[in-house]
Formats: structure tokens, sequence, C-alpha cells
């Protein structure tokens, strides 16, 4: 009897050294992929550059940008740095090849179709960006090497470092020369292929791994909601405090004001948001059970596909109300949703076990340290301060600029993080109207639309950075300088480009490559709403671009 118990602890423990090793993997090689595949030409390689070199006699093939060639990715591959982070991805295929050669280590067709999904979704969008207009090129080339690649993954996974690689470093080029968007909302696209390879490399080192591919994408999954979840019922005042005082009556009012709905009648949206507020404690309940429900992912097949159907229902609810889109993370939920109903017998066999449900108890809450999840939590506001952006063109016309008409940098532009161009203090407000602080928030609805100026003094920080707008109006200047002489000319019809992460629209449709772009202007927008009503705070002009003919 002793001996059996004996066994069973042993089974036990060679199960968790397994999960673990997994984990500890996958952040490992996460690490390794940013720092970089996406940030090595960005600040990464300048960083070993200064290390190595102290900053002068750097060798060129060491310090030279693959964004002014004409093929990022060829580029890319010439830099040492680049590809010894490439050779290290491909290592333990060096050295256990053999076991793939002799398929001791396969690929179920499940497996196989979510990293072709995944990839398949970051290859539609990275290649129907718009021109690059600050880097005057297109990468055609590179467009459809990301195509090819993840088309490939159905047949040939083990291309999965290669594509990862290449869609990083691609996607890095709008984020130079400017701070421009994180990988915020398509990070679990790029998140599933180095679950890939952190799972293939663990199966070839250790024999005896059973746990299957798909168990850590749900864990990843399962994760991603359930930390935003304890994000939000950790913030003040503690476990009650967003269900109850958060209200997204002004989140869908703030959304509105920057363009979402544009065209929808004033009346319609104060009733809309009049029953968000209403039922705030009920919608905001649900979204949060919804988010938490993300620690059971793994109690069995049918609460699976429940809790995936309810995020995509939870993301078609925020895109409604809040403009915000996360198609990325839907796809993800839609295709591990279908793979479980279309291979049901096979998949809850392999998934859905006693002690891989016990373990999932613990990989989802630790996910904070080996996944690092982008945690989401805020407070809404009455208050909304947001950029818009105006063009003064050769026609003698000035037109109102919708963001998403700055692809490819629109996401950039969406998020309307140019603080750095205002030069008065402000209150940490997003371009959304929300904040993390909640005594901001309980001060800015005591204030009122009266005392909102004498808090912003008071309580606000100046943020302008002149350095960063002199670099800012430069890149302004060459973006559109590119523009104008290619007036007219689109790269490619709407209908085939991916879905956009936010949407913004203007009243007047916008200026659409009309005319030659003489000035380019950002207008700082300060809104308060108070009984339904908008009071405008303050409207000015904080940046006025001449762009060089």
């Amino acid at each position: 009897m002793a001996e059996g118990l004996t066994g069973k602890r042993s089974s036990t423990e060679r199960y968790a050294v397994q999960l673990a090793a997994v984990l500890l993997v996958y952040a490992c090689y996460h690490a390794i992929a940013e720092h970089i595949f996406f940030n090595g030409f960005l600040s990464t390689f300048a960083w070993l550059n200064s290390k190595i070199f102290g900053g002068t006699n750097v060798p060129g093939l060491l310090s030279a940008e693959p964004y002014h060639s004409s093929s990022i990715l060829l580029s890319a591959l010439l830099n040492p740095y680049f590809a010894v982070g490439l050779v290290l991805f491909y290592i333990p295929l060096l050295v256990r090849g053999g076991q793939l050669a002799e398929r001791k280590i396969t690929f179920d067709k499940a497996s196989r179709i979510l990293i072709f999904t995944a990839a398949m979704a970051l290859a539609w969008e990275l290649s129907t960006y718009d021109y690059n207009y600050y880097l005057d090129h297109a990468f055609y080339p590179d467009r459809v090497v990301l195509v090819l690649l993840a088309v490939a993954l159905l047949r040939y996974p083990l291309l999965s470092p290669l594509f990862l690689a290449f869609a990083y470093v691609y996607r890095s080029q709008f984020n130079y020369p400017v701070v421009g968007f994180p990988l915020f909302d398509k990070r679990v696209l790029f998140d599933v292929q180095v679950m890939f390879i952190a799972h293939t490399y663990v199966r070839l080192f250790i024999p005896t791994f059973k746990a299957h591919f798909l168990y850590f994408i749900l864990c990843l999954v399962g994760a991603n909601y359930f930390m935003t979840g304890v994000k939000k019922i950790s913030m003040q005042p503690l476990l009650y405090g967003w269900v109850a005082e958060n209200n997204p009556g002004d989140l869908f009012v703030n959304v509105h004001y920057r363009g979402w709905l544009a065209n929808t009648g004033e009346a319609t949206i104060r009733s809309i948001a009049a029953i968000l507020s209403r039922y705030r404690i009920i919608l905001q309940g649900l979204v949060l059970l919804i988010e938490l429900s993300g620690l059971f992912l793994l109690r069995s097949r049918k609460a699976a596909i429940i809790f995936l159907v309810l995020f995509t229902l939870m993301h078609t609810g925020i895109f409604i109300s809040g403009s915000m889109l996360f198609w990325k993370w839907m796809v993800v939920d839609i295709a591990l949703c279908c793979l479980l109903i279309y291979y049901s017998k096979y998949l809850e066999n392999e998934l859905f076990t006693k002690r891989g449900f016990i373990a999932s108890l613990i990989i989802i809450p630790l996910s904070i340290l080996w996944l690092k999840p982008i945690m989401i939590g805020w407070y809404d506001t009455p208050v909304n301060q947001y950029f818009t952006y105006e063009v003064a063109c050769a026609d003698g016309k000035v037109y109102e600029l919708d963001k998403n008409e700055m692809n490819p940098y629109h996401q950039w532009y969406e998020y309307d993080n140019f603080y750095f161009l205002v030069n008065k203090p402000l209150l940490r407000i997003t371009g959304f109207g929300y904040t993390n602080n909640y005594k901001t928030v309980k001060a800015i609805r005591q204030s009122g639309p009266d005392g909102f100026k004498m808090l912003e003094a008071q309580s606000g920080r100046n943020m302008y950075e002149p350095q960063k707008k002199e670099a800012y109006d430069l890149f302004i200047k060459a973006y559109f300088a590119t523009r104008n002489k290619m007036l007219r000319q689109r790269f490619l019809p709407s209908y085939f480009r991916a879905p956009n992460h936010l949407y913004s629209y203007s009243k007047t449709g916008g200026y659409k490559n009309s005319a030659a772009v003489q000035n380019f202007r950002v207008i700082l927008n300060q809104v308060y709403t108070q009984n339904g009503e908008k009071i405008v705070l303050d409207r000015h002009v904080v940046d006025d671009i001449l762009i060089p003919n």
C-alpha cells in the first residue's frame, strides 16, 4: 500500500515538473522574442552596443536599422544579434532533431489548426496595413513572406520560430521612430506561437511528457481573463469598488465624443448611456464573473465551451459600448471553441482531467509570473480629454482627420497619448475618459464642470516635452510629405483589410486624400458630461505643423 502511494506521489511530482518546465521555457522564449525580435532594432541592440562598444565605433553591421531597406525581414536576418536570437530558438531542434526525423514527436491536427489560425490572423493584419508613408515603402515582399509562412505552418509547424521572428520585427516598424502602440491587442496571437515552441521543446527533452499543447493555451487564455478580473477587484475600494462605483455610461458618452457612433442622434446616445448607468451593477457584475470564470476553463469540455462563448459575447458588448474590438482575442476564443466541439472525444480525454484541472488552479493565478498578462482595470469619469486632428489643404479647405486614416500608425493615434504636446497641467485621464486612480474619479465628480479647472491646476501635472514634440513634428512632416506625393493612391481596398482595434469617425466624413496637406493640427478637447449634457471645458490647437512641399 505504501509503495503504491509512493508511486502515485512520484507520478504527480513528475507531472508538476513537466508543467513547470513548459511554463519556464515559455517565459524565457517570450522574453527573448520581445527583446530581440520586437524591441531589438528599437532599443535592445542600441543598449547592447553601448555596453559592448561604449556607444562609439560600433560596426555598421551591428548598428544598421532594417526599416530604411527594401526588405525589413532580410535586413533583420543580416544583423548578428537578430540572427543569434533566431538560432537560440532553433538550438533544441538541432540537438534533438533526430526524434522528429524518427517521428517520435508528432503534431496533431488540433495543434496545427490553432497555430495556423493565430498566424493567419497576424499575417492578415500585417500584410494589409496601409503604405508606410514615413518610411516611404510598402515592403511587398515581406508581406508575401509573412502570408506564405503562416500558410506553411499548417504543414510545417516547426517554421513557427521563423514566423514569430519575422512577424515581430515587421510589426516593430510602426513603433519607429516614434513610441507607437504596444502589442496590447494582438499579444495573444504571438503568445500562441511562443507556447507552441515551448511545448514542442519540452516534449523533445522529456520523452514521457503527455500534457497536450491546447492545455497550455487554455491556461494562457484563462489567465488573461482571470487576472483582468483580479485587477478589477483589487482596485480601491477593494472587492466591490469597480462593480459598484464605476459608471459605464460615462465610457459610452466619452467614446461617442471621440467619434464612435458619430452620426447617431444625441437623444439616442443619452438614452443608451442612461440604461448603462442604471444597470451598471448588473452589467459590470456579469463582466467580472465572466472574467473570473477564466480560472475554471479546464473544469470540463462543456464548461470551457460555455466560457469561451461568454468571452466572445463580452467582447462584442465591449465593442458596441466602447468602440474597442478585441477581434484577435475573439479569433483564439472561437478557434478553441470549434476545436473542442469538432475533436470532442479526443480532446476531452487529453485536456480535462482531474489533476489537470487542479494544476490549472495553480498555473492560472501564477500567470502573473510566467505570462505577465496585461491586467485591465479602470474607472470611467464624466470628463474626457482627447485629441482630434485637422488638416488644412491646398484646395483651401480644412478637414477633420479620422484617426484610423493615420494607418499604419492609427492605433497610436486612437489612444491619444500625446500629452507631451500640451504645455499646461493635466490630470492623468486617458483619451477615453478613464483613470486607474479612484481618488481622481471622486475629485472629478465632486468638482463638477465649474471646479474642474481649479482641480486640474492643483492636482494636474505638466507633461510637456519639447524634445519629444520636435521629434513628433519631424515625423509628421516626413509622413505627410510622402503622402502628398502619393495623393489619391490607395494600397488596398478597405474590404481586404483586417478590422481595426478601435473605431472613431468624424460626422463630416473627414479627410480622404482629397488634396495635398499643407498644415497638420493637433487639437486638445476637454469636455464634461453633467445630467446628459455636454459641457466644453477647453478646445485649442496644441501643435500646428507646416508640411514641406
